[in-house]
């Protein structure tokens, strides 16, 4: 009777045994299956993404050798329109989202004419950051559709920026572009962001966001610094090409594209003497400070006082 018992002990042990033995084997298969399924998926990913983007023939890369004698000989030139590259240079970044074109562009431009934002940044620090643009069109619609030359100007025009702006139509001329483009580049108090189609240019995508870093004379050539870096990097391309860049009408609102000038100078909106005085002292003694209360210019009041101030676009 004992062996018999014994016997069928060992038979439910070795039993139990093959069952956990088989379900082992099963779990091992399905983190396998997983396993290459991800791999699948990974390799999949990386087969359907991109490093960069090749330039077109007719835009120079910056580092190139031939973009390089470019930016050697504007910088030597007698006229020397170079001057708004160092401050540019100093504060190039990279788009966060791929379509943060016009907003990377804007903390960039106006970091580099040192211009106040009036409002935290992190810690105690004030400073231009894609994510502070948070009027004029929410961050989540910029993220997925980027902005409109008008929201571009909406913005700045929210933090008390010093603008001059043009569409690129039937009145406004290559001649007209290209004065504005030399004034602008022979001084570092002001930049000159250009709306443009990147199709004409030859490039993947459609409308854009560049601030111009430059201004070749003799070959008549601008330098686009692209905050779109990982796509594109900054290129020398003849002004009469950007020229009708410009032209292309954006079919978000069925205008044409344009530029936009920003100027050194401008204090954030909303800030009276006092509140900046008050940022002043917190300044010194280290105290963060609160973010400076502002009014979009989408608001009704201050539409109307845009109107008033300004013809339209």
């Amino acid at each position: 009777m004992e062996c018999n018992c014994k016997i069928k002990r060992e038979k439910e042990k070795q039993d139990k045994e093959a069952l956990e033995l088989a379900d082992h084997v099963r779990r091992e298969a399905k983190i396998y299956a997983m396993v290459n399924k991800s791999v699948a998926s990974t390799i999949s990913s990386v087969q359907s993404s991109f490093h960069r983007r090749h330039l077109p023939q007719e835009c120079i890369a910056f580092s190139s050798p031939e973009g390089r004698t470019l930016f050697t000989e504007a910088i030597n030139s007698s006229n020397n329109y170079m001057q708004i590259y160092f401050p540019l240079a100093e504060q190039f970044i990279t788009q966060a989202e791929p379509a943060f074109c016009g907003l990377a562009t804007l903390a960039m431009c106006l970091n580099a004419l040192q211009i106040d934002p009036g409002r935290l940044w992190k810690g105690p620090w004030r400073w231009f950051s894609e994510e502070l643009f948070d009027c004029c069109t929410s961050l989540t619609v910029a993220k997925e559709k980027g902005i409109s030359m008008s929201e571009f100007i909406c913005l700045a025009r929210c933090y008390g920026v010093l603008m001059e702006k043009y569409r690129a139509t039937s009145d406004f001329s290559l001649e007209q572009f290209r004065n504005l483009v030399k004034r602008t580049c022979a001084t570092s108090s002001e930049i000159v962001v250009l709306n443009y189609s990147r199709q004409v240019l030859g490039q993947t995508g459609e409308g854009h966001f560049s601030p111009i870093g430059g201004y070749h004379a003799e070959r008549d050539m601008v330098l686009l610094m692209d905050v779109a870096r990982f796509k594109y990097p900054p290129h020398w391309v003849k002004l009469s090409r950007v020229f009708h860049a410009m032209q292309r009408v954006d079919p978000s609102n069925d205008l044409p594209r344009g530029l936009v000038i920003l100027k050194e100078g401008a204090h954030a909106a909303g800030c009276t003497s006092n509140e900046r005085q008050l940022l002043l002292c917190n300044e010194q003694l280290e105290v963060p400070v609160v973010p400076a209360r502002r009014q979009c210019c989408c608001s009704s009041s201050a539409v109307a006082a845009h109107r008033m101030a300004d013809p339209p676009l």
